[in-house]
């Protein structure tokens, strides 16, 4: 099935049954609700944010639920009381797969990272280092310049010398992201079809992806002109209504609509044809 083909099948199940759309955007607002409160929290209690968007993981997992329903058929079944309350009612059954998803994301960057350090430490001469960690502790102690700091000749010299390496480590861990978000989208899919968790759900996610990334991947891109639209739309919604709770819950709504909950059921259509191929191939 090509992309227009997913579309197509996504915008017709979303156009038959308004519920759906109703459990997205009451998914969307709790997260936002939860994130905002931990942001305010987090200015008191450190920490307390990252606390809560690890607890908060398995949340969007009521969209997985509404998506795969929506895409079988049984849309009429989709009601905000069970699907959109999935992650709270699932949390003990969902919680590790979601962690453990993250984890090994953030353990490949630091190791990306890490790496490229020390290819930076054996290319770039020694010096480079020593004046850059020189330059911060005389700006700390004798201004809070910015302007001051990056007019400083050393600084100038460090980041000629280090800014081709930082880029390619951006570079790098931009691509280890996109790859590793492509290889096991279907993780969450897999757990709900299948009930296979952890390592074990991630791992048939990237054997179902192989030799699809690709569409996955232009169907992301897809969604460019709709993402780039919606900032757009958040500064202006910004500028003319600087409450942020308020400004926060309108945007969430805005993406449910324009492009987020058609994407979410794409990604279900996508999963239901990759796994109906890999059956008969069986």
């Amino acid at each position: 099935m090509n992309i227009r083909d997913i579309k197509i099948k996504a915008k017709s199940v979303l156009k038959d049954h308004s519920n759906i759309i109703f459990v997205f955007i009451f998914i969307s607002i709790i997260t936002t609700i939860i994130d905002y409160l931990g942001q305010t929290l987090n200015v008191t209690i450190p920490f307390i944010s990252l606390l809560i968007s690890i607890i908060m993981l398995p949340f969007s997992h009521g969209n997985i639920v509404t998506a795969l329903k929506a895409v079988n058929e049984r849309g009429d079944e989709v009601t905000i009381e069970n699907e959109g309350l999935t992650g709270f009612k699932r949390f003990k059954e969902l919680f590790f797969t979601y962690f453990i998803q993250i984890v090994f994301l953030i353990v490949l960057v630091l190791l990306a990272s890490l790496i490229l350090f020390f290819i930076a430490k054996i290319v770039i001469d020694e010096s480079v280092f020593d004046n850059f960690g020189l330059l911060l502790t005389q700006s700390s102690l004798y201004t809070s310049n910015f302007t001051t700091i990056v007019e400083d000749p050393a600084f100038i010299k460090m980041a000629g010398a280090l800014g081709g390496f930082i880029t390619l480590g951006f570079v790098v861990i931009l691509i280890i992201a996109v790859m590793y978000s492509l290889t096991f989208a279907l993780t969450p899919y897999v757990l709900e079809k299948y009930k296979i968790y952890g390592a074990k759900a991630m791992s048939e996610s990237a054997r179902l992806m192989k030799g699809h990334k690709g569409t996955l991947f232009v169907l992301y891109l897809s969604y460019l002109g709709w993402f780039l639209l919606t900032i757009v739309i958040t500064a202006v919604i910004q500028i003319f209504l600087p409450i942020p709770l308020i400004s926060d819950l309108l945007i969430a709504v805005i993406m449910v609509y324009l492009f987020s909950a058609e994407m979410q059921t794409c990604l279900a259509v996508l999963f239901e044809e990759i796994d109906l191929e890999d059956k008969n191939l069986i």
